[in-house]
């Protein structure tokens, strides 16, 4: 049996598909299906069945799923043990947040961190998938929840808050004073979350004319004069041509920074850590929208 070539089964069992694992692997999708012929022609065992919906582990395939995730859990602790004792200021860090909180607010500081470390290499994945810190497909993660789980290292960073925001062509047009007049403007609102739930308080039985959990998408549209948007505050503010428009009680988000327990004090994701900690502080009143 060749190690590296079950990873790939593993990585497929939870993803289900070729191109989701590749991407969880920073391979190309053929490579993946290579090595998945690979690990079955060395078990001699047919592990999948591809269906509509994507890739299925088969009986045998389920049989061997749980000892194998056994071992790649074993094999990532013990990566991540040769990591912590690498004293070194080099290599990749690599972290993950929101889509809109990461190339909105943590791209540009991230890159600033960059220049301070030369030799440090910053990968940011700002995605709507939740990235598992156990399985390494990332070092530190900025979330809008908090992760509870004994094998990772939770801290409250600040928190983000939400309003209201047109563009000042619009407002020029179709003035907006207060919750009230809310059923008379088309709303650019998410999907959910805390700030769908707020403005359906200020507006009961609203009807959103756009819909999208990707707030860079609602400041878009709302740049765009298509109607009123909800965005989190760092946003709309600092969108040029953007207006704010108050509101009662304006909603907010705790920000956690989360890091696996066993890379916690690992130099180069430790000096990342108080980065972090340290810019989100200092950036209080943007975040907040105060």
């Amino acid at each position: 049996m060749n190690w590296d070539d079950l990873r790939f089964v593993a990585a497929l069992a939870r993803a289900g598909s070729l191109t989701k694992t590749a991407a969880a692997l920073g391979v190309d999708h053929t490579t993946v299906g290579r090595r998945i012929e690979a690990a079955e022609r060395g078990l001699g065992l047919r592990l999948f069945t591809r269906t509509g919906a994507g890739y299925v582990l088969t009986r045998e395939g389920e049989q061997l799923i749980a000892p194998l995730r056994q071992v790649e859990d074993a094999v990532l602790s013990l990566e991540r043990g040769v990591h912590a004792q690498r004293g070194v200021l080099a290599g990749t860090v690599r972290v993950t947040s929101p889509e809109t909180l990461g190339i909105a607010y943590l791209a540009p500081r991230l890159a600033r961190f960059g220049r301070q470390y030369p030799a440090l290499c910053v990968e940011l994945v700002p995605a709507g998938a939740v990235l598992d810190l156990g399985r390494s497909e990332a070092e530190l993660a900025v979330r809008l929840f908090r992760t509870r789980h004994e094998s990772v290292v939770a801290r409250r960073i600040g928190e983000v808050g939400h309003g209201l925001y047109a563009s000042a062509a619009y407002l020029a047009r179709r003035p907006l004073k207060g919750p009230g007049e809310l059923h008379a403007h088309p709303l650019l609102v998410p999907a959910s979350g805390v700030e769908l739930s707020w403005v359906q308080q200020l507006a009961p039985g609203l009807r959103p004319a756009f819909v999208s959990d990707v707030s860079l998408a609602l400041a878009q549209a709302a740049s765009a004069d298509a109607g009123v948007a909800v965005l989190p505050r760092y946003l709309g503010d600092t969108t040029p041509g953007l207006t704010h428009v108050p509101m009662p009680r304006e909603p907010g988000e705790t920000l956690w920074l989360t890091v696996h327990r066993d890379l916690r004090q690992t130099p180069r994701v430790r000096v990342l850590f108080d980065f972090l900690v340290g810019v989100t502080r200092d950036d209080r009143a943007l975040l907040l929208g105060a």
